[in-house]
């Protein structure tokens, strides 16, 4: 299991007045805000409604249920794993996480006894009589086995009086009462069918139990009324209540920013220029700039959009650009890599975690073009960045501004190094950014579309948004396996292992399950 680390300080609350999320110990509102310990390094970001969608059909089909309203306010934590995991916080606590699974090729939902109590509870059963049917893998366990579990012992199975039909080894299920209150939940370790028949044995293993708990939240337990109007209304609207809670925390991070800028660009005295990618953190570091700088800053300067076309970029990405540039009617600078990496790609191979060949190629050089086409090797340019910690170890340790190492002549700011990805997105939201549309299919990062750098989930999405890209994309791939020789390359495509010119040990053990094996 991939260890969390601390990049930046945790910063995510909740305010029970308003029951939304706020980046500060109190909420515009005038009340304390409560700390939400989520896993760091805490990069959290809002739940959009793509999101939201996905947790309802994996639910639904876990457990026979949705576990979030339609139009509620949920944050995602992206949370360290061999692929990608998603806390999901409603109510202000963590009620439950969603990953993606590679041995399985699908999400899974792990709930917390918070989100277990959304779907399973004694309410429930008194309004639906049929409830034991309409719901899937729970199981009920004995009054006298209660005390046990509810202090994270195993489930025997003695001590079960009887299950939902159809629970697979491995899937993840709830522990509950007669009464169908959550004692428990954790992952099946006998089939339903192993239970009925056997007359002992570990049948569930505990992962979550009362004694975890210090306190029950009824705003993270019970699933809050469907807003009706929330699948025609954009983001920003259903987040516009959030927006409020958090006014003081956004002015004060954009004026901020801002006089970083200021200062940083009076001290440097270059030709000013903005990194421009088509993410979320670049828009919003250009808006930075223009607040700074624009007509109506108090301190025009003249600046640029720099922007470099790796040859892998989407769609949607390169539209965005253009209408970025109309938008903010700047000078455009901007160099591509053109056919670079399909050139070299027959040279090298795809690309890896470990050996991305590709970066100076496809993205290094052409930046290193627009600098030196454009700026003098003397002058140089300062070059504004949406670099943020929360992002990596490297850049958490990066310096807020710093000479450019690959490109001669720049010098590299970051006026976002210590925002979140819930910083960004309420500013985006609080001033109507024209944001790349990806964000509301499902992708978390946007860059070069193949990039062995992005999880197995983000591949599977791909083969939904972007058909015919991935369906070629694969056919390279599989043959690649081939000429390296390795058995079942069709599975060293599927599991994504391609992605490892050194398989970490995660990845090793499911390729022996798998059967991929690889030329010695």
């Amino acid at each position: 299991m991939v260890k969390p680390v601390f990049l930046g300080k945790l910063v995510l609350h909740w305010c029970p007045a308003c029951n939304v999320p706020v980046l500060d110990k109190k909420c515009a509102c005038g009340n304390p805000a409560t700390f939400v310990n989520v896993t760091p390094p805490a990069d959290i970001r809002p739940a959009f409604p793509y999101d939201i969608d996905r947790i309802n059909d994996v639910s639904r089909q876990q457990f026979g249920k949705k576990l979030i309203a339609d139009g509620e306010i949920a944050v995602y934590n992206k949370a360290p794993y061999d692929d990608r995991m998603e806390e999901i916080i409603c109510g202000g606590e963590i009620i439950g996480t969603i990953r993606f699974e590679i041995d399985k090729i699908k999400w899974v939902l792990l709930p917390r006894l918070s989100g277990a109590r959304r779907i399973f509870n004694k309410e429930g059963k008194e309004k639906d009589p049929d409830i034991e049917q309409n719901l899937k893998n729970w199981v009920m366990i004995h009054e006298s086995a209660i005390p046990f579990v509810a202090e994270g012992s195993s489930v025997l199975v003695p001590g079960i009086l009887k299950t939902a039909p159809n629970i697979k080894r491995e899937d993840e299920v709830v522990v509950v009462t007669p009464d169908f209150e959550v004692v428990a939940a954790g992952r099946a370790k006998m089939s339903s069918e192993e239970i009925k028949t056997s007359e002992r044995g570990k049948a569930i293993k505990i992962r979550w139990n009362q004694k975890n708990e210090t306190t029950r939240n009824e705003a993270a337990e019970i699933i809050p009324k469907d807003n009706e109007k929330a699948k025609e209304m954009p983001p920003r609207e259903i987040w516009k209540k959030v927006i409020d809670a958090n006014r003081h925390v956004i002015d004060k991070f954009e004026a901020d920013s801002v006089l970083f800028m200021q200062n940083a660009a009076k001290n440097m005295n270059k030709k000013l220029t903005c990194s421009y990618s088509g993410g979320k953190d670049s828009l919003v570091t250009l808006h930075l700039t223009e607040t700074a700088f624009g007509k109506n800053s108090g301190n025009e300067k003249e600046y640029d959009i720099i922007f470099s076309d790796t040859g892998l970029e989407f769609k949607e990405t390169l539209d965005n650009v253009k209408e970025i540039v109309e938008i903010y009617n700047k000078p455009l600078k901007e160099a591509g890599a053109g056919n670079t990496f399909w050139e070299e790609y027959e040279i090298y191979g795809p690309p890896s975690v470990d050996n991305r060949w590709c970066t100076q190629s496809c993205k290094l050089q052409p930046i290193t073009t627009v600098i030196e086409t454009n700026y003098s090797k003397e002058d140089g340019c300062l070059t504004f960045i949406g670099q943020r910690q929360y992002e990596s170890k490297a850049r958490a340790k990066s310096q807020r501004i710093w000479k450019s190492p690959s490109v001669s002549g720049q010098i590299g700011t970051a006026p976002i190094q210590e925002w979140t990805a819930m910083h960004v997105w309420l500013y985006i939201f609080d001033k109507d950014l024209h944001y790349n549309p990806l964000y509301e299919k499902g992708f978390d990062r946007i860059g070069c579309w193949l990039c062995p750098a992005a999880s197995l989930a983000d591949f599977e999405n791909l083969k939904i948004t972007h058909p015919e890209s991935m369906e070629m994309w694969e056919e390279k791939l599989v043959q690649a396996g081939v000429e390296k020789e390795i058995e079942n390359p069709e599975l060293w495509v599927k599991y994504g292992l391609w992605r490892y010119a050194e398989l970490p040990p995660a990845m090793k053990k499911l390729a022996d399950e798998k059967g991929v094996r690889y030329k010695k």
